[in-house]
């Protein structure tokens, strides 16, 4: 059975239980507070912040580093897309986003308004599913954001067990919505799904009449999948993060991140068993962080098995859940542009054109000036000609004269191609082979940060 946890805020104490592993709770610190400031903060600011000496936070960010969780750039450190491994274990695992996102999504299609899948989380509610609209006034909400219980639609839901909750400008003036709860087979509140707006387009009562109807529709199916789901039971992954993890600065901080990850949909609670021997860590070891995790609230425990609660998803989930196809791939074509010394960039088809969506340009004198947000003809660039014709590489000559372009195709978690990474040169400059070799193993990194991040959310791919 679908099962969330209804845990309380964990209690205030002076000092953490005796056996919890102290470098894993600095660096779900530093993950946290990266968090809060949207992904990125200079490392002297995490110091200040977290009140850890320059020299820790430092040996912290480098094993998130190592790990590919955080990227260091100069003095700043940002959260990187493979951290999205870690929410997208907890996602799994709630089982809600992938049973009753799609139910979410098509409610979403018929209202043309927002939809979210929220779940409580201590005196919180944090949201699992986001629908969004994009309109020039839209709701920035996303996976992983948390609210009040007692200061939106959802949270009234789950606080006050309402069958039908309005906000009416409660989180902030102008935003209205209405939320009602989504009920497992044994009648408890698996969920709230909520429906949100603008007063420019309803007033709270009169969205609650326009979208009653398909929201209850909408649960009802929701309440139907909840009660014939199952998930196989299958056998657990070999043993993960070893290898990395040994070399790590911070050898306990990494192995314990490890624990995070071993949950999953079909695994949503473990055993210390189970936890050692899908990690390979020892049962010892494995035991210390989950007490360190139950501290901090990410665990809770009944019995002999333990489960995820969704306050794992406020380590970096927001923040990356927010990011687009040129934000994920800008460190990429950094590198590669500064590997070949030539102008790397992404496009996306636009009609009959294609238009730049990111653009690298190194300093030269003589270089390519393609700007993003350029449109320029599909028949005169590599790009264009790959995204009208398909295949895994094109090359062309142009967009004007004396410039040369190779392409390679970005693709999506199900294999559609959803961009294309070029280089583009003067024709005396570079070899073909040589560039599509480079363009290809960089689209694979591009490729492989897309999949992870966009497993359980909507990556816009400009």
């Amino acid at each position: 059975m679908l099962e969330v946890p209804t845990m309380a805020s964990p209690p205030v104490t002076p000092q953490p239980p005796a056996e919890a592993v102290a470098p894993l709770m600095r660096g779900l610190d530093v993950l946290g507070r990266l968090t809060d400031a949207d992904g990125t903060l200079a490392l002297a600011d995490l110091a200040r912040v977290t009140g850890l000496a320059r020299s820790t936070v430092d040996r912290i960010c480098a094993t998130l580093a190592h790990l590919g969780f955080v990227r260091l750039d100069g003095r700043d450190a940002a959260l990187a897309p493979p951290l999205m491994t870690v929410a997208n274990a907890c996602l799994d695992a709630l089982r809600v986003p992938g049973l009753l996102g799609p139910l979410a999504d098509a409610l979403a299609d018929e209202l043309d308004e927002s939809v979210s899948l929220a779940v409580p989380d201590g005196d919180d509610i944090r949201f699992v599913h986001q629908v969004l609209r994009r309109r020039a006034l839209s709701i920035s909400f996303r996976v992983g954001d948390a609210l009040p219980m007692d200061g939106c639609a959802p949270g009234l839901v789950f606080r006050d067990g309402l069958e039908l909750a309005v906000d009416d400008q409660l989180v902030e003036p102008g935003l209205v919505a209405v939320a009602v709860p989504v009920r497992g087979p044994d009648g408890s509140v698996v969920c709230a799904v909520s429906v949100v707006s603008h007063t420019s387009r309803h007033g709270a009562g009169e969205l609650a009449g326009a979208v009653r109807g398909p929201l209850e529709a909408c649960v009802r199916s929701m309440e139907s999948v909840l009660g014939t789901s199952s998930y196989a039971s299958g056998l657990r992954p070999e043993p993960r993060g070893l290898s990395s993890t040994k070399q790590a600065p911070v050898v306990s901080l990494a192995r314990g991140l490890d624990v995070l990850t071993a949950f999953d949909a079909v695994h949503p609670t473990l055993t210390l068993s189970e936890i050692a021997e899908a990690t390979g860590l020892a049962r010892a070891t494995a035991r210390r962080a989950l007490i360190t995790y139950e501290h901090l609230g990410h665990v809770t425990h009944q019995g002999r098995t333990y489960r995820l609660t969704p306050r794992v998803l406020s380590l970096g989930c927001a923040p990356l859940s927010r990011t687009t196809l040129p934000r994920i791939a800008a460190p990429h074509l950094a590198d590669l542009s500064k590997r070949l010394g030539e102008s790397v960039g992404l496009s996306v088809p636009d009609g009959t054109a294609v238009r730049c969506t990111a653009r690298v340009t190194p300093r030269r004198v003589m270089s390519v000036d393609i700007g993003v947000g350029s449109r320029l003809p599909a028949a005169d660039t590599a790009a264009g000609r790959l995204l009208r014709d398909g295949g895994e590489l094109a090359v062309a000559d142009g967009p004007e004269a004396g410039l040369r372009s190779v392409a390679v195709p970005v693709r999506d978690r199900a294999g559609h191609v959803v961009s294309a990474l070029d280089v583009t040169a003067h024709q005396g400059r570079g070899d073909d082979a040589a560039w599509a070799a480079e363009l290809t193993g960089t689209a694979e990194r591009i490729a492989a940060d897309l999949h992870v991040t966009s497993r359980f959310v909507s990556v816009p791919v400009h």
